[in-house]
């Protein structure tokens, strides 16, 4: 979580919505990092969590990016082949379930072995939801990413570095599977994506 104790605003990061890009910005024209945003293991803590140990969050503002849960989706799994703390054990994940190699496995198949993949990965595949129906929590439009954060924010000159954006390294077919999957997992995130933005997630 990163706070502006000033304008008493503060965000939350659900996972690949824009995380590093919104704290190297945000702490650019000034936001603070809390102690737990210190520690990569609790910088995704949800509101309520952050709130029981931040009291005075309850006089702040809260936002937080809601991104098209299939496009989120499809960010999770490219980021399981692609970032480096995570592609070699996810490569050897693969190699213990006998899948296809890391290059060219499908979403389809990645999907089927959501299931049995280890716990640490828990925490990407959670419904964004579990950051953004918190009643403080002001949900912003990432489709808008950068004029979202500016209009937040208040600045208008500071260049905005997009980081961890995923390249074309493994990427597959999004198919009527995965969006079935997606609608499913994830109904709560797209009513949430429809209600606020009108849209449909594909």
């Amino acid at each position: 979580m990163l706070f502006n104790k000033q304008t008493q605003q503060a965000f939350v990061f659900p996972p690949k919505n824009g995380t590093h890009s919104v704290v190297h910005f945000l702490s650019a024209v000034g936001w603070k990092r809390t102690q737990t945003d210190l520690d990569p293991k609790k910088r995704h803590l949800t509101p309520d969590v952050l709130i029981e140990t931040y009291p005075n969050l309850n006089n702040y503002t809260l936002y937080g990016f809601l991104r098209n849960p299939l496009k989120r989706f499809e960010s999770v799994l490219l980021h399981l082949k692609q970032f480096p703390y995570t592609r070699l054990q996810y490569e050897k994940f693969l190699e213990e379930q006998g899948a296809t190699p890391r290059e060219q496995i499908s979403y389809d198949e990645m999907i089927r072995l959501i299931p049995v993949m280890p716990s640490n990965y828990d925490i990407m595949f959670k419904p964004q939801v579990a950051w953004l129906a918190h009643p403080k929590v002001t949900v912003l439009d990432f489709d808008a990413y950068e004029s979202e954060l500016r209009r937040i924010s208040g600045d208008t000159t500071t260049p905005l570095i997009r980081y961890n954006s995923s390249n074309d390294f493994g990427k597959s077919q999004v198919t009527p599977f995965m969006v079935d999957y997606v609608k499913t997992q994830y109904a709560a995130d797209c009513a949430l994506w429809k209600d606020l933005f009108g849209r449909e997630i594909a």
